[in-house]
């Protein structure tokens, strides 16, 4: 019996034990940041009735086991992003859950005081390291940088499209849908490559890269092409600020960063053998441009091993969702992690919530890593400039299986069918009509077999002296010729009923350095047409927005143009020849020509010789089909000219002498926003009549423009010799981030002023009856002071322009102060 007993009792415990064995339950799974899709390295990951649960591990991936799991509910937490809920049943048993975290858990949690802060004091070991780990402090680096930008389309509705007779012909993109991968589905839509060398050297500081190959299908733009390098694109996260969209954030080892964030160390974990923290930071004050997000910091050595930084909606950045940086770094020796991996994504939505959104996502790898290599040093002796970006002759003709050994990595499904797609698409005759479309109501310009007119809106505006004016442009294309361009335009007033017009002809004889021939002939009526602007008064916009009860005053001018334009090297140094023939003839409310008797050659007629020579230190441009368009430069742009004005050709009447000189910048004065200046100065030799003096900008329209003195009316005052300086501070969020309502809005707060000093010659004065038409400052002082609101609705700028001097008490009201707006495009 004693035998039976034990057998019984050793058959149920074996009983049980397989039972229980059969009722367990295994989930397993893989934790991803939802922007990103980086692995969200130990987060609290636990079954919510049973609490049983693990931690995920450094791929993100996690393994929990139950007894049983009849209905329960599996929960995941980590600092800085939302709590994770998802249902489990049974049936999850070892069915892998792909769980994508949202961020935007940091302003939730519990703050604890402590008499220790650990974060702090973490923070401060970070930064006693940062002058070691921070890579542009080494002697020199370099390596091979493969540059991926992915462009996604989300919140679109697929009826709509289908239903939409312009789109309906496109419908064969939506089969790229993905409704796996993110909590939205979202459609891939454009994908660019670029892999390239790059060097830096500290000491002279200088910077190179080679861009070998660059895959940018529906376009050969090489100047685009630099833009997909990694030259202006790497962010650096031990310095002092992290530049977004141009305009910089606050990092968060700042040296001061202890002023705007706040630090905790939630987690210690090991990595390999090394123990390693989570250093977590959050901004202390809202509407300040700072991050949220973490870091992942060894102990001892107190390198970064990777970090994320993000951005959410109450940044103060226009027409974006959110922005998401992420890095990691690896060892290149005993003592230094080097950069092998960076994300950037961003979420581009223009209207509302629920409207179209496009997703950015850039990712780069790095390899071939050398530092401290004397290599290096011996290379860039050969280079005499701080900066240069080259391109190999073919980088956009490379085959797809050349692409194929280049990639650091292979492309996913979605990144193959985007390239498939978009070959489809550029040879599809209706989608070239539609882009056609688009590219004239946008650019105003339209191409019709090796012609291209407009822009269309210039076709009809108006003014007192012309009446109602139709102008028509025309153009030729790179069909014609892709370095000889042919333009012209003739317009018409219905009241003066004349004839206008415009012939010009552009040859590009080498694109860089850039040669350039211009020579044109104008007979047109001076409309603020030359005044330099945003916005000319010789198109339909300005019909609305002109100031009221102001002397228009016109006149007619002829010209007889010819230019040379040469850059010497890639140092920004360039040089313009002119040679000018001017006829002018006053219409109304100036000097008439028999004001001005000559005994030689026509009144108010000139032959001219001028030199411009022009220094813009390692300005970047945009490369259109025949022109070119600045994206600026870090430094400050220098320009003088001068002008010998000929008596006695082509019935010139008059010599004298111009001298002219500028220098302008735009200064970035983080985390105090930006400041820009101009300063200029001038004088004419000779006497003169007022159409060749210096007629001081103004402006007669209410648009603001930013290089004209905008109380001031057009042909006001008159000088021979003058000098200004105009100065603008954009705050940023400003005064506005301490009141809740704008700070949501987003407004932006800025001041400016301008101010300028001028003289005129008695000779000058008399011969132009200064006193009746014209005025003059007689050395004394000009100035215009303005703040206002900008970034209202994203979009538009109001500037409250006060006249502080030079306002004699029978000044109207309106020549003391005015409400300007303005457009601008800006994140």
């Amino acid at each position: 019996m004693k035998f039976s007993y034990t057998y019984f009792f050793l058959a149920t415990i074996l009983f049980f034990s397989v039972s229980s064995s059969f009722a367990q339950v295994v989930i397993t799974g893989t934790i991803l940041d939802a922007h990103t899709k980086e692995p969200v390295t130990y987060a609290s990951v636990y079954v919510k009735r049973t609490g049983v649960g693990n931690t995920s591990d450094s791929a993100g991936n996690f393994r929990i086991v139950v007894n049983s799991l009849k209905k329960d509910s599996l929960v995941v937490s980590y600092v800085g992003y939302a709590l994770f809920i998802i249902a489990v049943r049974d049936s999850n048993n070892n069915l892998p859950i792909n769980i994508q975290l949202q961020r935007g858990g940091l302003t939730n949690n519990v703050i604890i005081k402590a008499k220790f802060n650990k974060g702090l004091f973490l923070w401060r070991k970070i930064m006693s390291k940062k002058k070691q780990y921070n890579r542009y402090n080494l002697s020199n680096f370099g390596y091979e940088a493969y540059n991926k930008l992915e462009v996604d389309v989300k919140n679109f509705k697929v009826g709509r499209i289908k239903k939409n007779p312009l789109l309906k012909p496109f419908t064969f993109v939506l089969e790229n849908i993905d409704s796996t991968s993110e909590k939205d589905p979202f459609l891939p839509a454009y994908l660019l490559e670029s892999i390239s060398d790059y060097g830096y050297q500290k000491n002279p500081k200088k910077f190179y890269e080679n861009i070998r190959a660059s895959n940018t299908k529906g376009f050969k733009n090489e100047s685009i092409s630099k833009l997909t390098g990694v030259m202006n694109q790497n962010i650096n996260v031990y310095g002092n600020f992290v530049n977004v969209m141009d305009k910089d954030f606050i990092g968060p080892f700042n040296d001061n960063a202890d002023d705007y964030y706040s630090f905790s160390v939630p987690d210690t974990q090991t990595f390999g053998e090394k123990k390693i923290y989570h250093f977590v930071f959050r901004p202390k004050r809202p509407g300040q441009n700072t991050f949220e997000g973490d870091a992942w910091v060894f102990a001892q050595t107190w390198q970064i091993q990777k970090v994320s930084l993000y951005l959410g909606k109450d940044a103060n950045i226009n027409f974006i969702d959110r922005i998401s940086v992420f890095q990691e770094f690896i060892p290149v020796n005993d003592s230094i992690y080097f950069l092998n991996r960076d994300k950037f994504f961003a979420d581009f939505r223009v209207l509302g919530k629920q409207s179209l959104t496009l997703i950015g996502r850039k990712s780069t790898s790095y390899r071939n890593i050398i530092i401290n290599n004397d290599s290096i040093n011996n290379f860039f002796k050969e280079q005499k400039i701080e900066e240069i970006v080259k391109t190999n002759d073919g980088l956009t003709n490379v085959t797809d299986s050349a692409w194929s050994g280049l990639r650091h990595d292979s492309l996913s499904v979605n990144e193959k069918a985007i390239y498939t797609t978009i070959d489809k698409l550029l040879q599809m005759p209706k989608f070239q009509k539609l882009e056609r479309t688009l590219k004239f109501l946008g650019s105003g310009y339209k191409n019709i077999g090796n012609l291209e007119i407009g822009p269309w809106f210039n076709w009809i505006s108006g003014n007192m002296w012309e009446g109602t004016r139709f102008r028509f442009d025309l153009g030729t294309n790179t069909g014609f010729n892709k370095h000889i361009y042919l333009h012209g335009y003739l317009a018409y007033g219905t009241t003066d009923k004349k004839l206008k017009g415009l012939a010009e002809a552009f040859w590009i004889l080498k694109k860089s350095p850039r040669l350039r021939l211009h020579a044109a002939y104008s007979n047109d009526i001076d409309n603020g047409i030359s005044q330099i602007g945003e916005v000319s008064q010789d198109n339909i916009f300005s019909l609305a927005i002109r100031k009221p009860n102001v002397n228009r005053k016109f006149i007619q001018t002829k010209e007889v143009r010819f230019e040379v334009f040469k850059e010497w090297g890639k140092a920004g140094f360039s040089t313009e020849l002119f040679l000018a023939h001017h006829a002018f003839t006053p219409l109304q409310n100036l000097p008439f020509k028999s004001n001005f008797p000559t005994t030689e050659g026509a009144p108010l007629t000139s032959f001219e010789v001028a030199l411009k020579l022009r220094w813009a230190y390692l300005e970047t441009f945009i490369q259109g089909d025949y022109f070119r368009y600045s994206l600026g430069t870090k430094y400050p742009v220098v320009e003088i000219m001068a002008t010998k004005g000929i008596k006695g050709i082509t019935g010139s009447a008059y010599d004298y002498t111009k001298l002219s000189a500028s220098i302008k910048d735009k200064v970035k004065i983080s985390p105090y926003g930006s400041f820009s200046y101009k300063l200029y100065a001038g004088k004419v030799f000779g006497t003169l009549p007022f159409t060749f003096l210096e007629n001081h900008p103004g402006n007669d329209i209410y648009y603001y423009n930013g290089n004209v003195y905008n109380l001031m009316n057009r042909f006001e005052y008159l000088s021979d010799q003058y000098a200004g300086i105009n100065i603008e501070h954009n705050i940023g969020s400003g005064l506005f981030r301490f009141i809740p309502l704008t700070r949501k809005l987003k407004w932006r707060q800025f001041w400016n002023a301008k101010s300028l000093w001028g003289s005129l010659s008695d000779a000058n004065a008399t011969l132009n009856d200064a006193k009746n038409t014209f005025k003059t400052l007689n050395s004394t002082t000009y100035l215009e002071v303005g703040t206002g609101i900008d970034n209202i609705f994203k979009l538009l700028r109001l500037d409250f322009v006060w006249r502080l001097s030079q306002t004699p008490g029978t000044l109207a009201k309106t020549a003391r102060f005015g409400i300007f707006g303005s457009f601008q495009f800006q994140f």
